[in-house]
């Protein structure tokens, strides 16, 4: 067995990586497409994904480093001239932002650094006016334009993002920062920027033409993170030098050889798309599992945004706003600083969604999304339940939440009692409140570590129904959630009258269904719709019930000539 390459973790300098033999992705023939167009860039991916080492390798590709690249494919496929131009790297990551004055320090702090390495000297004044001060002197200095390349570009901007007035004047400084790009078009050569939002283009980039947003295009989707194949051919020494290990612990007794061990790495951390159709590995969440030799939730620890566990704690967002709607075309991919922020988009782009699955129509593309793997699902689950620790027993989880999916699916009202008493079993009773928001929310988690898509709190044009999804077969399940407090004291009656409740709250939700016509909007296509009513009684007591809705298609009436309702 060959020695395994040293593990890139924590390694974001393309140099140190090279010289060090560590795991390093080639993705430098996507780098030479990128390179070899004068259009500035624009890309947006999640935390922990790889944006600072792409900067990285971009910087060692304009200085002229041709050394690093001895074996990667832009050396050996390319007539690349490798002369070197000035380069400008900025990383806002680490920006003291606790004040626009004090963002404005940290700025001009950051362009001191590139200006001493250059020996060019820079008056006081204002950020914006020494950037553009910084380009024009290094475009005269050495007679060509200035390759610039800006990472986390709005990282102040997220970190104060619940705080309105202190978010609001990030964005100003930060405006009239990147707004010196507008004044420097003959000066500047290629242009790259990377963060983990799109925030609107009027926000923060009104002033530079033409910035190509390349987050969704199909060209770039795999330009960050590990693809399968990469995987295989990164990772073949690491896999089998940790096999044996694994399959001797205790919990591991599927993992018999390394098509088993891939298959479990592959749903803990794959299942990021841009495009809906290939996918990729989260990096980090790879390297840490080599690291650790475990499986584990390391993504919500390192890459998750703070700001959003706060707004779940405050509640302002619940759990229903996470899964409801998960779908919006392009143009709606962008988030600003207001009262109401596109959720959606932000959990998008933070990478607690990803890209399911992408549908044309003669007015655009619209792009569906789902939850991308079981780490993230994890960290929903966390963080929906404000739970401290990370959850126990993921894997396990996602076994019954598909055992409660097929109960429902099959309408086997006895097997889903079982299935779901088992999946809230396992999740911290520390949590537990008992109504009917508690149960819609265990329900949600689990149908969403079954992997099926489903929406919760779905507002439609009668109210707002509980729960709604579709399976795999096309039927509809429209399902409303009821909580009977059943009392506490048992007597020769109580089981007749906890019969009694429990059914007197099916049947409320049943008439409820039906006078809000919960159901109407999933009608018309040909598809089954089962009206469900999962009655919830004290701590354990559970009644499910179905009705198949009427169901209609519009048919052509030839005597009418137009399309009629027709009931089937």
């Amino acid at each position: 067995m060959d020695t395994p390459q040293k593990l890139s973790l924590g390694h974001a300098t393309f140099e140190k990586i090279r010289e060090q033999n560590r795991i390093f992705a080639d993705k430098t023939r996507l780098i030479y497409e990128l390179i070899t167009d004068e259009a500035p860039f624009f890309l947006s991916r999640p935390r922990r994904f790889g944006k600072t080492l792409l900067v990285s390798v971009l910087k060692k590709i304009f200085q002229g480093r041709k050394d690093l690249f001895q074996g990667l494919w832009i050396y050996e496929n390319t007539d690349y001239s490798w002369e070197p131009s000035p380069v400008i790297q900025l990383s806002l990551s680490s920006a003291k932002c606790q004040s626009r004055e004090m963002l404005a320090d940290s700025l001009n702090y950051r362009l001191d650094i590139v200006a001493d390495e250059e020996n060019i000297q820079l008056k006081a004044g204002a950020p914006s006016d020494r950037f553009l001060a910084l380009i024009t002197k290094l475009k005269n200095k050495y007679g060509k334009r200035v390759v610039i390349l800006i990472d986390e570009y709005d990282a102040p901007i997220l970190k104060n993002i619940e705080k309105k007035k202190l978010a609001e004047a990030t964005r100003g400084e930060l405006r009239d920062f990147y707004g010196a790009l507008k004044d420097c078009e003959d000066e500047r050569g290629f242009v790259f920027i990377t963060g983990v939002s799109k925030f609107a283009k009027t926000s923060l980039f009104s002033g530079v033409n033409n910035l190509t947003d390349i987050t969704l295009e199909k060209q770039f989707t795999n330009i960050l993170g590990f693809t399968i194949e990469e995987f295989d051919h990164l990772f073949k020494e690491h896999m089998e030098a940790i096999l044996n290990e694994f399959m001797s612990k205790k919990g591991f007794e599927n993992i018999k050889n390394v098509t088993d061990l891939k298959s479990q790495i592959m749903g803990w951390y794959d299942g990021y798309s841009w495009d809906g159709e290939s996918s990729v590995l989260n990096p980090w969440a790879v390297l840490t599992f080599f690291r650790k030799k475990k499986f584990g939730n390391f993504w919500l620890d390192t890459g998750h945004p703070g700001f959003l566990e706060k707004m779940i704690k405050k509640g302002k967002i619940t759990i229903a706003d996470m899964f409801n709607n998960n779908f919006f075309t392009e143009s709606m991919n962008v988030i600003d600083i207001g009262d109401k922020l596109n959720l959606k988009a932000l959990l998008f782009q933070t990478g607690y969604l990803t890209v399911d699955r992408i549908e044309s129509t003669s007015e655009g593309e619209s792009y569906f999304l789902n939850f991308p793997n079981l780490e993230v699902k994890a960290s929903i689950a966390q963080l929906s339940l404000s739970l401290k620790s990370p959850i126990k027993k993921p894997l396990l989880l996602v076994t019954q939440g598909r055992a409660i999916l097929e109960t429902l699916i099959n309408r086997d009202s006895t097997g889903f009692k079982l299935a779901f008493e088992s999946f809230i079993s396992n999740l911290s009773h520390r949590v537990f409140t008992y109504n009917e928001s508690f149960y819609s929310m265990m329900l949600t988690l689990a149908i969403a570590f079954s992997g099926q898509l489903c929406e919760p709190q779905n507002e439609v044009e009668g109210g707002v129904m509980d729960l709604h999804f579709r399976s795999r077969y096309g039927d509809d399940f429209v399902i409303e959630i009821k909580y009977v407090p059943l009392p506490s004291i048992e007597d020769n009656s109580y089981e007749s009258k906890k019969q009694e409740s429990m059914e007197a709250a099916r049947d409320k939700a049943f008439e409820q269904i039906e006078r809000k016509r919960y159901y109407f909007c999933f009608q018309g296509g040909g598809n089954k719709i089962y009206k469900t009513a999962l009655i919830f009684g004290g701590r354990s007591e559970i009644l499910v019930d179905f009705q198949e809705a009427r169901n209609w298609k519009l048919e052509w009436d030839e005597n009418l000539s137009a399309y009629a309702v027709k009931e089937t």
